[in-house]
């Protein structure tokens, strides 16, 4: 557990909120990928609803905090910057690595594909020169639903399912994982 998940906020938002942090998130990719010339990795969680940032959000984001140090540590790629905030908006982590973003994005995807709380991170890639790095660009899949495994694109567009419902797999998602490691 760690020390900021009891000072979440637990506000609820409003879609202004969600878009200025998401312009506020993408300022700060450009200004670290023009002050440093490198790849960026931006984290955000997959997290539904009207509240993001909550103890459990922090606890998450501090578990992919570990798994992608960890990860960087093991390729012995250099670290220039790092960062983590905790917005009202959700937990959001930044990293600046001397690596091809292509190397990073097929790492980072592999790991989201595979680590047991993976489908909730979302771990964007940012090369200085061609900027964010997709999944297609790797020729990896699309990231399937946390429900129906159908493209998750698809059926967050279309609010196939309730907010009750991702709750729930979150929640049980979560607890799984978090009380294997005790």
């Amino acid at each position: 557990m760690i020390r900021e998940t009891t000072k979440a906020s637990c506000a609820v938002l409003t879609l202004e909120d969600v878009l200025k942090a998401r312009e506020a998130r993408a300022s700060l990719q450009q200004e670290w990928l023009l002050g440093f010339g490198q790849s960026v990795i931006s984290t955000t969680l997959v997290w539904p609803g009207e509240v993001k940032d909550t103890p459990l959000a922090r606890q998450v984001m501090a578990e992919a905090k570990e798994a992608l140090n960890q990860l960087l540590q093991k390729h012995r790629w250099e670290v220039s910057r790092h960062e983590i905030r905790f917005q009202p908006t959700g937990p959001e982590a930044f990293w600046s690595i001397s690596a091809p973003a292509w190397m990073i994005k097929h790492v980072t995807a592999h790991l989201e594909d595979n680590h047991p709380l993976g489908r909730l991170w979302d771990i964007d890639v940012f090369c200085p020169k061609s900027g964010l790095i997709k999944r297609s660009a790797i020729h990896q899949p699309m990231r399937r639903c946390f429900i129906c495994d159908e493209p998750a694109h698809v059926c967050s567009r279309m609010r196939r399912h309730s907010l009750n419902e991702l709750a729930q797999v979150i929640e049980d998602l979560t607890y799984d994982y978090f009380s294997r490691q005790r």
